[in-house]
């Protein structure tokens, strides 16, 4: 075997320097920069999520609030018959808290909507009263601690002097399963 020439010695170290670079580079700081990468990309999520709490930290008296305002609607237990009997109670404490007279009311029925997460009790109501009245039980109805609807409505004079009216209203209960 002959004997390199300087030139060819200078060669060989260097494809030898930059083979062993190569090696340090895929081996040792390949994995290092991939680790490196996956942990900035967590990091980043972290951050994401620290900002999200954090926000959600800044608004949670609202947050508390409006839970509260929602947990009354939820108040709907028991049984088909229970909560139907619930909201009918409901409707006539609002007539007469707003002095409505009943004449007739009674349930309809239920439905289950959403795949039976909702179910909606209908209870129809006859009733009369100065047009007052009727907006003060509508407004009772609407701002309810259980989630009533005013459905249908419909109104008609009583007699000739048009002072006393009759309303004929389907009103919806909510009830969340």
């Amino acid at each position: 075997m002959r004997e390199l020439t300087s030139k060819e010695k200078i060669l060989s170290a260097c494809i030898g320097l930059l083979l062993g670079l190569f090696m340090v580079k895929s081996f040792v700081l390949g994995p290092i920069y991939e680790k490196t990468a996956v942990f900035s990309a967590e990091i980043e999520q972290s951050k994401m999520a620290i900002r999200k709490y954090l926000a959600l930290n800044h608004n949670r008296t609202q947050i508390l609030k409006a839970q509260k305002q929602i947990e009354g609607y939820s108040s709907l237990r028991g049984s088909d018959e229970e909560k139907s009997a619930m909201v009918m109670s409901k409707v006539e404490a609002e007539a007469r808290r707003s002095k409505l007279q009943i004449l007739d009311m009674n349930a309809i029925g239920a439905t289950k909507v959403k795949g039976g997460v909702v179910t909606l009790y209908r209870v129809s109501l006859r009733a009369e009263g100065q047009l007052k009245n009727i907006l003060d039980f509508i407004s009772g109805i609407e701002g309810a601690n259980i989630l009533l609807e005013v459905e249908k409505i419909s109104l008609s004079a009583k007699d000739e002097t048009g002072s006393v009216l009759k309303i004929d209203a389907t009103i919806l209960g909510v009830s969340f399963s």
